[in-house]
């Protein structure tokens, strides 16, 4: 039976039809990528499915007993004291279930006669319950999905009021994943996903349970994670089996089928109107009647819809063949935090030279310094140590991920005239090619959406001419044609660039070299990301053979490990992993609950074990230097 059934949905946002007559059944463990242009209702099929938004017409119907998990765009911070309280909370059946066992364990310790014997059977039935749900894994499977998706010891020990946005759509997300659903509506999950994060987070993907509805412009995510991709467009939805890149190339053989048997049907219709207009008194004026009959009746093939798609050039101005160079570099920077102190962070950056007409894309985990190392190159942030050396001739300009640039108080058309100082007429003419149409040029810019302030910051960067381009996560906000847009406009740009991005489609089209920061310090690398992952497998896989071949199976150990001095800490988790495990078969197994001290001193060892390896988790984070 499918998970979910669509049957002729039909979507209004606002007064605008956004859908119609959408049909669709997503089955179990299916994983579905929905894409299309901002505003094709994407996000809107979403909150339909989970009830948020009424159907304009149509009927969306889920598995009896099926449970939902949404992750919106739209996120508002949890009610509980810290982060890991906040996702402990995601599955409140397992806490009720905790607190319940916690109540019955006082109980017991406090009773005896002839009522210990019930508390003992109560207990035994809700601790069946709580390891049919695998609750004595729980805290470890939190920590787990907590550290997957970037959020550090200290991070779990904040307050979710206290988080940056990027860190409360983190929280979100393991939120999320926590719940253990049956289907799961994910609305962009990369968003502020560092590499490491969105590379975690489609292994996790591919091995869950549940069934799926992505909407992501995140094509390599996409590729990974998706059975099929369903498309809107023009307020239809068109199904597509395959992930992200055999979708591209079926989409192109159906367009260019339908666009042949259009122009075919066209070219008939028009043979069999100048008949009928030749015939239609003489005397073969009842064979022109008949044709026009048949015309009348022909089913009229639609052409393929038109991409709405914005149009970028960008020009460059000559600069000297040396545009960047330097013994090295040290940065140093402090962040806030909300209690004051701050966290600080040092990187080493190793003698470089840029040359001309080259282009590195800068990676690495959020946080680590990317920013402040395109800030550095900029003249922005002062090195600790070393200096930049500029070449001649030089011209740059940057694209602020944060649009900060932009100013809330003006106007579309008045940002550009203010920059560039050109008449309204040849600015509107120009904000055409970016989708901004007739009244459009006046909006706001407090008003625009993310893609559409994105947009804008485009079109300043087409409006320049400089030599160097240095962007800072330039496709977020933008749909997928947009960003095909920007990579074609920037591989026919003749200038150099310099640029941090998480997007690993838009790396591996756009980049010549690779800088990578981990660990305090850059490393740099000939190529794109994907020739960069291929050393980094080739250079893993002889070292876990090694490793493997030069490890003993270790032995049975009692309940409570003791790890050997001298252990790496990633040996030590594996230990109280193991541990943990041992624990939970004894708790799953109903003889042990004829012992209630049994039970109770278990209860306690699975506790203090599940504190240990988070303290671990913490230790290991720190020797990485995360």
């Amino acid at each position: 039976m499918p998970l979910v059934r669509v049957e002729r949905l039909s979507l209004m946002y606002g007064a605008d039809l956004v859908l119609r007559e959408l049909t669709f059944q997503l089955e179990p463990r299916q994983r579905l990528g929905i894409v299309g242009a901002n505003g094709s209702g994407k996000t809107s099929l979403l909150k339909a499915l989970s009830g948020e938004v009424p159907p304009a017409g149509g009927s969306v119907a889920l598995a009896a007993r099926s449970r939902l998990a949404y992750l919106p765009q739209e996120l508002e911070a949890g009610p509980h004291e810290s982060v890991y309280a906040d996702a402990l909370h995601s599955r409140s059946d397992i806490m009720e279930l905790r607190q319940r066992l916690e109540g019955l364990e006082d109980a017991m310790a406090r009773t005896g006669g002839e009522a210990l014997p019930g508390l003992v059977d109560e207990y035994g039935d809700v601790q069946h319950e709580y390891e049919r749900l695998d609750g004595y894994a729980y805290d470890s499977r939190v920590a787990e999905v907590l550290h997957g998706v970037g959020l550090s010891e200290a991070d779990q020990a904040l307050a979710p009021s206290a988080l940056s946005g990027g860190q409360r759509r983190r929280l979100a997300l393991a939120r999320l994943l926590l719940q253990e659903a049956d289907l799961l509506l994910l609305d962009e999950p990369t968003n502020h996903l560092d590499l490491e994060a969105i590379e975690w987070l489609e292994d996790f993907l591919r091995v869950s349970h549940a069934g799926m509805l992505i909407v992501s412009h995140d094509r390599r995510f996409l590729e990974r994670v998706a059975d099929d991709i369903l498309e809107l467009q023009a307020g239809v939805g068109e199904w597509y089996p395959g992930n992200y890149r055999q979708y591209v190339r079926l989409r192109q053989e159906r367009r260019s089928v339908r666009q042949k048997e259009y122009e075919a049907q066209q070219e008939y219709i028009a043979r069999t109107e100048e008949f009928i207009r030749r015939y239609k008194a003489g005397q073969r004026a009842r064979e022109a009647r008949g044709r026009q009959t048949k015309l009348d009746r022909l089913e009229r093939v639609v052409p393929p819809a038109e991409d709405q798609q914005i149009r970028i050039r960008l020009r460059a101005s000559a600069t000297s063949e040396l545009i960047y160079q330097s013994d090295g570099l040290t940065l140093a920077y402090k962040s806030p935090s909300p209690s004051g102190g701050g966290q600080g962070w040092g990187l080493n950056v190793p003698a470089f030279t840029v040359s001309a007409g080259e282009r590195i894309a800068i990676v690495g985990p959020n946080g680590s310094g990317k920013t402040s190392l395109l800030k550095a190159l900029l003249g922005e942030l002062r090195p600790l140590k070393g200096r930049v050396k500029t070449g001649p001739r030089v011209t740059m300009r940057y694209y602020d991920q944060h649009l900060a640039d932009l100013d809330p108080n003006k106007t579309v058309l008045t940002e550009l005239q203010d920059v560039f100082g050109l008449p309204e007429e040849t600015l509107r003419t120009f904000l055409g090619r970016l989708l901004f149409s007739g009244d459009d040029a006046f909006k706001m810019i407090r008003s625009l959406s993310g893609g559409e302030k994105s947009r804008v910051a485009l079109a300043k960067l087409m409006l320049d001419d400089a030599g160097l381009l240095m962007l800072d996560e330039p496709t977020n906000h933008l749909d997928i044609p947009a960003q095909e847009m920007l990579e074609d406009a920037l591989n026919d740009y003749q200038g150099t660039i310099l640029f941090v991005s998480h997007d690993r489609y838009f790396i591996d089209d756009v980049s010549t070299h690779l800088w990578v920061v981990e660990d305090g310090s850059v490393s740099m690398h000939l190529g794109n990301y994907s020739d960069w992952e291929r050393r980094r497998q080739r250079i893993a896989r002889p070292a876990a053979a090694n490793e493997g071949r030069s490890r003993s199976p270790r032995p049975a150990s009692p309940l409570r490990v003791a790890t050997p001095a001298g252990a790496s800490v990633e040996d030590q988790i594996q230990d109280v992993e193991a541990e943990i495990h041992r624990i939970e078969e004894r708790l799953a197994d109903h003889q042990t609950y004829d012992d209630p001290a049994q039970v109770a001193e278990l209860s306690r060892a699975h506790e203090e074990a599940s504190l240990r390896l988070r303290s671990l988790y913490q230790e290991w984070e720190q020797a990485a230097g995360l």
